[in-house]
């Protein structure tokens, strides 16, 4: 046994955990964030702190569920069936696969069993044990060191550290993306998001969008322990506290926090009139009316004002959630795709993507920019509607606000559907909301009645009792999902792809009539030039005909793409034969660069002829008049020169790739076909016991 010597003899390590107090694992979180952060383990010491909680919680011998939990434990078999999505390709993303999913899948399964463990914890420690009075004092911390972190960012914005993990780790793992943004500490994201860069505070935080969740999502408990129940050191340091805050949720630019706080005003509003307070009533609208005088006759109504008129990144965010929500209803709308998908290309342009100076220019991957929209495409639909339907009970629950926990508990709930939609509140956000619906399900547990098998079911010992006594039906549900999910993946025939990529040379689009349109010489875009690839009198060159259906299915069959940055297209083809896969992508490029040869010659001859008979009609003018049209004739000249010169070369060839057989998917069709077995299973689960509690009843009352 491990232990450390004493006076007196040697201790136990469990013994010194069991002389701290309850709640040292949380405390230990939020006091120490900031060091934390510094040493590039915020986002990891929530794991390694989860275990003296389940370990807690192990040692009550009787683990207590929280009403719906049920929901959240299909949940997270959903997330468990989606690891075998990982291997699979995404319409519309960028193909193949790297270790980079399994990071991202790891991470994000890692903070949802964190987030159950930190809610069963709260939910089994009785009030006397951790009162929530205790909860709300430590975490209203977590919102004075997010307003301090994000003053940090106003003011020095461009600082930015190397975290004593990030020294250790090696470079190959430090130099991905998504690992760095998790270990290096960096006070602001400078964005131009107004026209001009503009630092937007994050610390201590990976992003600014995380900054503005935390921060609304420990407000409430923060009001709690400084302002209602606070001694009057807090009471009197809270008002300079918020004031602070004001200043970065001004500069974060973060319309979701603006409207999360917005929408607690309005609760708090609601609630004091529900109950009769005037006073409370005048006091909240007082407070809300200095503040906002405040932020107007301030520099800071200025910044409001200029973020509402530059809405550029709702059309980009509208693009990116569409393509999500579609992508996984075309490939994987059971299960989902366990981990992100790069976008192939940029919504302006199929070879778009980031460069040294538009970092921007990159799309997101499929899956961000959302908790909804990350569940819907890491989980699928099915996932996302166990995700819903379980904080959807938690809220209807506290709806009555009959204790200061459920109040708290809603508050933070309705933050929540409102910034699930544009925040990925994964992490200290759902961590905390978590918190707040294990506390609030304590004040709820004496007087809840429910119909439903899975809230009935109070302990884990009754759960793993129903799954015991149902575990035939159970496998065979899953079995049975799983072999005709792989029977269906045997039974597909199999497709092959032939890639053909060409390098376009400059194509000048001349423009007729204006001599100064035609002295500029316009480039065509890629993209209009991947619209010629599927033009029909392209297909019909390359099959040899001009029928109709066999020209829509061969369009149906090419995947046009680009090199990111580049005039390199890709045309791949797709048919059950490798051959014809090959012969027919070869032909499509051949028959593309003839089309694009001919219309840049057509264009040419277009331009020269309207050139000359404008220098023609010019040349008939008055005789007698020498100068008459000099310049102009000049202009024309240089004109017809100059395209005359200009090459009409469409372009060549690069390299065609031998084909290749498309993977038939088996582990995607097979964990889809055993998830849909299981929730067959668990359907008539609910039925059986539904029965058998309405059986019950009826013997109860006889």
């Amino acid at each position: 046994m491990v232990g450390v010597k004493v006076a007196g003899g040697r201790v136990a390590m469990s013994d010194l955990i069991r002389g701290l107090p309850p709640w040292w694992p949380l405390a230990l979180l939020v006091y120490g964030f900031p060091l934390w952060w510094l040493l590039g383990i915020s986002r990891v010491l929530p794991m390694i702190l989860a275990v003296p909680m389940a370990y807690a919680l192990w040692r009550t011998r009787r683990i207590v569920l929280p009403s719906g939990f049920g929901w959240w434990m299909l949940f997270l078999v959903w997330i468990g069936l989606s690891a075998f999505a990982l291997l699979a390709d995404a319409p519309g993303a960028v193909p193949g696969w790297g270790y980079g999913r399994i990071i991202v899948y790891a991470y994000r399964l890692s903070w949802y069993l964190v987030c159950t463990i930190v809610l069963l914890w709260v939910a089994n420690a009785s009030r006397r044990v951790i009162p929530f009075e205790k909860l709300a004092s430590i975490l209203a911390w977590m919102f004075v060191i997010t307003a301090a972190g994000g003053l940090l960012g106003v003011l020095v914005p461009t600082l930015e550290l190397r975290s004593a993990l990030e020294l250790v780790l090696p470079r190959g793992l430090t130099s991905n993306s998504f690992v760095r943004s998790l270990i290096h500490p960096g006070v602001a994201d400078v964005q131009m998001v107004l026209g001009r860069p503009e630092a937007r505070p994050k610390a201590p935080f990976a992003f600014a969008n995380s900054w503005g969740a935390n921060l609304a999502l420990s407000l409430p408990f923060f009001i709690v322990a400084w302002i209602r129940n606070g001694t009057r050191a807090h009471r009197v340091a809270a008002p300079f506290v918020l004031m602070v805050a004001a200043v970065p949720t001004v500069y974060s630019l973060n319309r979701g926090l603006w409207a999360s706080l917005v929408l607690g005003v309005i609760l708090v509003v609601v609630i004091q009139a529900a109950k009769g307070r005037p006073a409370s009533l005048i006091a909240v609208a007082s407070a809300v009316m200095v503040a906002l005088a405040a932020v107007v006759v301030s520099p800071l109504g200025t910044i409001v004002q200029e973020r509402f008129d530059n809405q550029h990144s709702n059309d980009r965010r509208a693009q990116l959630l569409e393509q999500s929500v579609t992508t996984t209803f075309e490939g994987s709308p059971v299960i989902g795709f366990g981990s992100t998908r790069d976008v192939q290309g940029s919504f302006a342009s199929i070879a778009g993507g980031a460069t040294p100076d538009c970092s921007a220019c990159e799309v997101p991957p499929l899956g961000t920019q959302g908790h909804l929209w990350a569940v819907i495409f890491y989980f699928g639909f099915v996932g996302a509607a166990f995700f819903l339907v379980y904080f959807i009970q938690a809220g209807l629950a506290s709806i009555r606000c009959r204790t200061i926990a459920e109040i708290v508990a809603l508050c933070m709930l309705l933050f929540f559907a409102l910034q699930m939609f544009v925040y990925d509140t994964l992490g200290m956000p759902l961590y905390m909301i978590m918190i707040a619906i294990g506390a609030a399900w304590r004040d709820q547990s004496r007087h809840r009645h429910s119909e439903h098998y899975l809230t009935r079911v109070t302990t884990a010992r009754q759960m793993q009792e129903v799954i015991h006594e149902h575990r035939a039906l159970i496998a065979s549900g899953v079995v049975l999902g799983l072999v005709a999910g792989l029977a269906m993946a045997a039974a597909s025939p199999v497709r092959h792809t032939a890639r053909t990529s060409v390098m376009l040379a400059p194509s000048p689009s001349y423009l007729s009539g204006d001599i100064r349109g035609v002295s500029e010489p316009r480039e065509s875009t890629i993209d209009t030039e991947a619209g010629l690839v599927m033009a029909e009198a392209t297909l019909a060159a390359a099959l040899g005909t001009r029928d109709r259906e066999q020209t829509g299915l061969l369009r149906e069959n090419i995947i046009v793409t680009a090199e990111t940055n580049t005039k390199v297209l890709n045309i791949d083809v797709r048919d059950a034969d490798p051959a014809r896969a090959a012969e027919r992508s070869a032909a499509v490029a051949r028959a593309y660069l003839d089309s694009r040869s001919a219309y840049l010659q057509q264009r040419r001859e277009q331009s020269l002829d309207q050139l000359r008979t404008r220098r023609h009609d010019l040349n008939l003018l008055a005789v007698d008049d020498v100068g008459l049209g000099v310049e102009e004739r000049l202009a024309i000249n240089q004109a017809i020169n100059r395209v005359v010169l200009t090459p009409t070369s469409a372009g060549e060839i690069l390299r065609a790739s031998a084909p290749r057989a498309l993977p038939r998917q088996y582990s995607l069709k097979g964990a889809t076909g055993a998830a849909l077995g299981l929730l067959l299973a668990v359907g008539l689960i609910a039925h059986r016991l539904s029965d058998r509690h309405r059986h019950e009843r009826v013997g109860h009352r006889g």
